[in-house]
């Protein structure tokens, strides 16, 4: 009898290739890629086990790809390069993406195969790559990958969820920030123009802003949600978070509340639209900057108003966001307490859709990619987990303003480790889904925890032992 394993990776953000001299493309595990999937490939086979490959969203990074038939790593596009959303110019972006990444595209079509055991993929949209939507995206992807003819069957699209055998799975982009949700995302079409898609202020916010900071920043996009980026800002750099806030409010002007002003000494404006007037002004900002550094009552009311400003745009409407104290402390630390509640809301609206997910499919193991966040949790009937990322990442939530300071500074040295984080689901003898999250590095271990409750000494101690003989396999293996 056959047994069976799903893999489930997301947020790979496969760009137009040649890094580094491309500063815009994050994807750069195509050769562990590889040897990931000849590593599955072969339990496979060994075990007489059927494995599903689950890319549960962002797998391509059309956001970060020029629609030209000709791509030149060395040249910076203009904005107008990475808008174009018809089908044409999906297509244009898809096959750079191939042509960047024959290892990673070969990879997939030596690993696909009809079996026994059978080897098959399941290919989901983020809000990065909602061109998947487009069959001729689809079609370039199959040629790819060999996924013709009689191997038609081995890849399958799914517009936003897979709901099957015990396990649930989806981008989760439409329950954390407003600014990345789509109003039709099975069918993502703008209604004023049926051939395009839907550009949401977040996706608008990376193609107009992020594009170019990157190429000086290349970490900043490792900073999830745009709205805790704008805080760190405030804690490290008070002129780049002017420039994040400012291009933030031109893209997502509906989803910033109208309340914002102070009174008193720092004229700043009491309508978003006037703000932004004030932002492209560099001598208020120079100014503003001069006195949230030095005068602690401005600090804090600025921060406050930020706040108010923010509050409703990065929160989804299921979770309340509190309006901010008086009584704050007004240390510049503090807009890293704001950004740290941001990312937590953003963890905790996850957690508050996979429980629903798990009252309302009865599935056991709900897996949401999006905050590139890896981790493992219990709730009521089922676990909750996220896939993470790819791509390069490190959580700074708990960091210091002086680790923040020095990532600025010298980011060259926070390059390593680099996680390639997925979930593997086994299944028992009854067919329950067992589900647990890795790192193909064996780098990082992901903690099995229950919210709201403390790990224990012996529990800490295992993670620690678990970790400490994973690195000791990889330095035997001579890796």
């Amino acid at each position: 009898m056959t047994g069976k394993i799903k893999i489930v990776l997301s947020d790979l953000h496969l760009g137009a290739g040649f890094a580094p001299v491309n500063p815009l493309e994050d994807f750069i595990s195509d050769d562990q890629f590889a040897a990931f999937l000849a590593d599955l490939a072969v339990e496979s086979d060994e075990r007489n086990m059927d494995v599903e490959l689950l890319i549960n969203g962002d797998m391509i990074e059309f956001l970060q790809v020029p629609a030209v038939d000709s791509f030149d790593p060395t040249q910076a596009y203009p904005a107008e390069a990475y808008h174009p959303t018809t089908e044409s110019a999906s297509l244009l972006k898809m096959l750079l993406v191939i042509q960047g990444h024959l290892t990673f595209f070969a990879a997939l079509h030596n690993f696909l195969t009809p079996g026994p055991p059978r080897r098959s993929l399941t290919i989901l949209k983020g809000n990065h790559d909602v061109n998947l939507y487009w069959s001729g995206v689809q079609d370039a992807i199959r040629a790819a990958i060999g996924a013709t003819g009689e191997r038609q069957d081995l890849l399958t699209f799914e517009e936003r969820f897979v709901a099957r055998e015990g396990i649930y799975v989806e981008h989760g982009n439409r329950y954390t920030e407003k600014i990345n949700r789509f109003d039709h995302f099975e069918a993502p079409l703008d209604p004023d123009q049926p051939d395009s898609l839907e550009v949401p202020p977040g996706s608008e916010f990376v193609i107009n802003f992020f594009n170019d900071v990157e190429r000086d920043m290349w970490w900043v996009d490792a900073v999830k949600p745009i709205t805790a980026l704008i805080w760190y800002g405030f804690a490290i750099d008070f002129a780049f978070a002017s420039r994040v806030l400012l291009n933030f409010l031109r893209v997502a002007p509906g989803l910033i509340i109208g309340s914002f002003a102070i009174e008193e000494g720092g004229g700043m404006a009491a309508h978003p639209d006037a703000l932004r007037q004030q932002l492209e002004d560099e001598s208020q900002v120079t100014a503003w900057r001069e006195q949230y550094a030095t005068d602690s009552v401005f600090r804090r009311q600025f921060n406050d108003h930020v706040s108010q400003l923010l509050r409703d745009a990065d929160a989804p409407p299921e979770i309340a966001r509190p309006a901010p104290s008086a009584e704050e402390t007004a240390e510049p630390a503090q807009a890293l307490e704001k950004a740290r509640d941001i990312t937590e809301m953003s963890d905790l609206a996850l957690r508050q859709a996979a429980q629903k997910k798990i009252q309302e499919t009865g599935a056991q193991v709900i897996v949401f990619g999006h905050t590139h966040r890896a981790l493992w949790e219990q709730l009521d009937g089922g676990v909750h987990i996220n896939s993470g990322t790819w791509t390069w990442w490190r959580d700074f939530a708990g960091t210091n303003l002086a680790t923040w300071r020095e990532l600025y500074a010298h980011p060259e040295t926070f390059t390593q480790p680099h996680y390639l984080t997925y979930v593997r689901v086994d299944y028992d003898g009854t067919g329950h889904p067992h589900a647990q999250v890795l790192d193909y590095t064996g780098q990082l271990v992901i903690e099995q925890t229950t919210p709201g409750k403390e790990t224990g000494f012996l529990e800490r101690l295992l993670t620690c032992l678990t970790k400490l003989w994973a690195q000791i396999v990889r330095w035997i293996a001579g890796d």
